[in-house]
């Protein structure tokens, strides 16, 4: 029988494998709406949550999702039909950091109302 921890950690991998994927399948066009950079952001808070669910380490899941999502971008450069974006890079960051800002708060509020 599967624990939290470990359901957790086969969400984060299969959302990592999900974003790896959509991340570099070949598109008709370029997304350079605002839309595309919600996206990212939506995603890379998902990573974030997901990878702190899974491991309970906040900084070490940060710094790993950010540097995955340098690699995909480079990766992107790469592949002739995707171009890396500065752009991306922030949002993706963007997502990171309101996921850490979420969890911080939480753990504050948690600890509030657990030594009342």
């Amino acid at each position: 029988m599967l624990d939290m921890r470990q359901i957790y950690r086969v969400v984060f991998y299969g959302l990592l494998i999900t974003v790896l994927l959509l991340s570099l399948l070949p598109v008709e066009q370029p997304n350079f709406s605002p839309n595309d950079k919600i996206n990212h952001i939506l995603a890379y808070v998902g990573l974030t949550t997901a990878g702190f669910l899974a491991y309970r380490k906040l900084l070490m899941v940060a710094v790993m999702i950010f540097l995955f999502g340098v690699l995909i971008e480079l990766l992107q450069g790469l592949t002739g039909y995707r171009f890396l974006s500065l752009y991306d890079i922030f949002a993706n960051t963007s997502g990171i950091v309101l996921a850490c800002a979420a969890i911080l708060l939480a753990k504050v509020i948690q600890l509030k109302y657990i030594q009342e």
